[in-house]
């Protein structure tokens, strides 16, 4: 095997990487709500609204991929999870050619190891999220600009940074820090005018269509970025908050970047190698790093999977610089093998505790059994969106107790069914007014419903309804 990484590590990387997915996928963990609003989003999308979901400030490239799937006959989670495979390992793939690029074969081998191992990326393998696809649109473009100045070559990364963009948001740091990067150099004034214009075309060359878009759809071509902007400021007390969040929550939990914030000091003192590929990648996970932590008021640690790559790059840059220092000291205060040892164990003894998430319970039994006794074919409205992933109808969910009421009380065409988890429509402690609405609400669907399920599960009530008209 140490034969096989020495001869070819490139290829053990890779084949690694995919065999931990492939266990990974066995373990088939429940969708995140996210999941299936992009799935509900791809019906949508290809049925013209007869049927699925629709969320603007949603990115479209995602869901568009994950319609196609479903217009095609196929299994959009059987499938999804195929994607999510195959774009996490191109992900991989580029990372490490970007690494063996800008630095050599063995930081390019630890360090997109770290990065395939790293829990908060793997978790991504299977839950048809955004972050696999768009990372490798961005890891692709970064690909491109780093090791090519070809006019061709800045174009092509403007595209590809672009679709990163357009399939996560979060990815505008990417653009910005390389934008940053090319403004602020030692280049000739028409050097960076000429980088710029053909970076800057590329990038708009997928993003005018979007926009045109929006102007069509929402009348406002900035919709998206401004809902988005406000969903992210809703319900925040049921996230992390403070600016303190990421260190405790994600550095302390995988221990093993905490070497990447002595590089930023190490670089910032220019006591580590300093060239304009690191600038860029530094650039782009400082702009993240700042965006989430001052800008964003929900706290999660999923957040920061955009920047892991190069967390996981800047930790092995010091890792190895440490080695090389221990083994050159006759006296060091650790041996460096055993110091090897110490940074294997931060990596992988937080991986269980942080792979690990409990599974909400799931009534797809129960509902597909009353879809075929009743014959419903219409609209359902939830409290959740999970039924959206493998039912053929139009759904309507309430989205929190911050819109349910508004979202019920104006419903404009007639459903067929209604789901409702209590535990979907969570109140802020001690918001009294949010807890006398919602009993108004839930007394109001009773009155205006029949109940043919109810489950109680830990503290939440599951309760299906029929509307009275229908029974």
């Amino acid at each position: 095997m140490f034969n096989l990484i020495k001869q070819k590590p490139f290829f053990f990387v890779l084949v690694f990487s995919f065999l931990i997915r492939i266990f990974y996928l066995s373990i088939n963990w429940p969708l995140w709500w996210d999941a299936h609003v992009y799935i509900g989003m791809g019906k949508y999308i290809f049925t013209g609204g007869e049927i699925g979901i629709w969320e603007s400030f949603r990115p479209l490239i995602h869901p568009f991929l994950i319609g196609l799937i479903w217009k095609l006959g196929l299994n959009p989670i059987a499938f999804g999870k195929i994607l999510d495979l195959l774009f996490s390992l191109i992900a991989i793939a580029a990372f490490y050619k970007i690494v063996k690029q800008v630095s050599d074969k063995k930081t390019a081998f630890f360090s997109s190891l770290i990065f395939s191992v790293t829990p908060i990326f793997l978790m991504h393998t299977g839950m048809i999220l955004t972050e696999p696809l768009a990372m490798t649109f961005g890891l692709l473009g970064l690909y491109l600009l780093l090791g090519h100045q070809h006019k061709t070559k800045i174009f092509l990364a403007g595209v590809l940074l672009s679709l990163a963009f357009l399939t996560k948001f979060t990815l505008w740091t990417y653009i910005a820090g390389v934008a940053i990067v090319l403004l602020f150099n030692k280049e000739t004034l028409w050097g960076k005018t000429k980088n710029i214009f053909f970076l800057g075309v590329g990038f708009l060359l997928p993003l005018i269509p979007y926009l045109i878009l929006n102007q069509y759809k929402y009348g406002n071509i900035l919709e998206p970025f401004l809902s988005g902007s406000m969903i992210v400021g809703t319900a925040t007390w049921l996230y992390g908050q403070g600016w303190s969040y990421y260190f405790l929550h994600f550095f302390l939990s995988n221990p093993i970047f905490l070497f990447s914030i002595y590089y930023g000091y190490l670089f910032f003192r220019r006591k580590i190698d300093v060239t304009g590929h690191s600038i860029i990648t530094l650039t782009i996970t400082i702009l993240t790093l700042v965006y989430f932590i001052f800008i964003v008021p929900r706290k999660e640690p999923r957040y920061l999977v955009i920047i892991i790559p190069f967390l996981a790059f800047f930790a092995v840059k010091v890792i190895l610089m440490i080695y090389e220092n221990l083994k050159q000291q006759q006296k060091p205060f650790i041996k460096p093998k055993a110091f090897l040892l110490v940074v294997l164990l931060l990596l992988l003894v937080p991986m269980p505790a942080n792979l690990s998430f409990e599974s909400a319970p799931a009534f797809r039994t129960e509902i597909q059994q009353i879809i075929t006794e009743k014959n419903i074919t219409g609209t359902i409205v939830s409290s959740d969106p999970s039924f959206v992933s493998f039912l053929d109808n139009k759904i309507i969910t309430l989205d929190g107790m911050e819109f349910a009421a508004k979202i019920y009380g104006k419903l404009e065409e007639p459903y067929q069914l209604i789901f409702i988890n209590d535990c979907d429509l969570i109140c802020k402690p001690k918001d009294n007014e949010c807890v006398s609405e919602k009993a108004e609400l839930l007394a109001q669907i009773e009155i205006e419903n029949k109940e043919i399920f109810n489950k109680t599960i830990k503290t939440c009530n599951y309760k299906i309804y029929l509307p009275l008209e229908n029974d």
